[in-house]
């Protein structure tokens, strides 16, 4: 607020001191009053109207300066009220308490949506962890089973998807609080792909796709659990948009870049529109592959980068609609 503003919102009583004060002299000119008198009362008058404008003004101004300025450096604009001073006016200190409780029951309902949160979110970990039971329990059922060879290639593919998004639903769920969950430590890239490989090897055998390893002798600092988690994503990614029509092939493979370790993912699939490549890590976008797709939610890649925000890696996707698609983590070398 500046004083051209204020003297706006104070017209009136600015208007209607002057008013008075050409009364007065009128008053004390009909009085015979002489002309230093009047000179002299009408500027102690002026001096102290100035004084008391100045005074209001600047108390006035330098409360709605400080929540209108801190209002623009802070990104978290609800928690303004803790930067400023109370006022010293009667009509700031109404504004500031009303702010006050306001600033508390936001808080107060906050702390309810956040407990209501962290309940659904244990409920749905418990979920997925029990759901896992009857999912081992099938698998087990299907292999003692007298079928036919395709029956069982379908019904363990359909078995291996149900894990996939119960590991899918655990790990998002996880996500928000996963920096609790880190354990960074020394960790084999080969150890990790061939969990991965091990996990997928019916997958990659019943799809027919070729799975080429190597260059993995290196070590990384990073947390295996949810590296393991981001490569299976990945994987699966690879699997879903093979071709449908030709020889399936993945390959991954580690690389040296100054002080960052490369974990390549490349496969020869459809690949992925150059219009899509921008949008790939938004949540629940499946681009036009999607559509091709009833099995795409969109949420693989979000959760791989979000993962990797929090672990302080990096994921690039390279792609040509086609031809192949290459997903390069970056993991730093850092020590801990």
């Amino acid at each position: 607020m500046n004083i051209q503003t204020y003297l706006k919102d104070q017209w009136v009583y600015v208007g209607t001191q002057a008013f008075f004060l050409v009364i007065l002299i009128a008053i004390l000119d009909l009085l015979k009053t002489p002309g230093p008198s009047i000179a002299f009362l009408a500027i102690v008058y002026v001096a102290f109207f100035l004084a008391s404008v100045a005074m209001d003004y600047y108390k006035r101004a330098r409360f709605l300066n400080s929540i209108q300025n801190n209002l623009k450096k802070m990104d978290q604009k609800y928690l303004v009220l803790d930067t400023i001073d109370p006022p010293g006016y009667l009509e700031g200190q109404l504004i500031y308490d009303s702010l006050y409780e306001i600033n508390k029951s936001m808080n107060e309902n906050v702390k309810t949506y956040q407990k209501n949160v962290e309940d659904y979110k244990d409920y749905i970990e418990m979920w997925v962890h029990e759901v896992k039971l009857p999912l081992a329990g099938l698998t087990l059922m299907i292999h003692n089973m007298q079928l036919q060879e395709e029956e069982r290639r379908k019904l363990k593919e359909q078995l291996m998807r149900l894990d996939n998004y119960a590991d899918q639903i655990l790990y998002y769920v996880r996500s928000e609080n996963a920096s609790a969950d880190y354990q960074f430590r020394k960790t084999s890239l080969k150890a990790v792909v061939a969990a991965v490989a091990q996990r997928n090897r019916s997958l990659l055998q019943e799809k027919d796709i070729c799975l080429k390893v190597h260059d993995l002798g290196c070590e990384v600092i990073t947390d295996s659990k949810w590296l393991e988690f981001m490569v299976n994503q990945i994987l699966g990614n690879s699997v879903k948009y093979m071709k449908p029509d030709g020889v399936g092939e993945i390959e991954i493979y580690g690389s040296v870049e100054k002080e960052c370790t490369l974990l390549h993912i490349r496969d020869n699939g459809v690949g992925i529109k150059a219009k899509d490549l921008p949008r790939l890590f938004e949540k629940s976008f499946t681009g036009d592959n999607g559509r091709i797709s009833a099995k795409s939610t969109g949420m693989g890649l979000y959760i791989v980068k979000k993962l990797c925000d929090q672990m302080g890696h990096r994921i690039r996707v390279e792609s040509v609609e086609g031809e192949y698609t290459e997903v390069i983590l970056s993991i730093g070398t850092f020590q801990i």
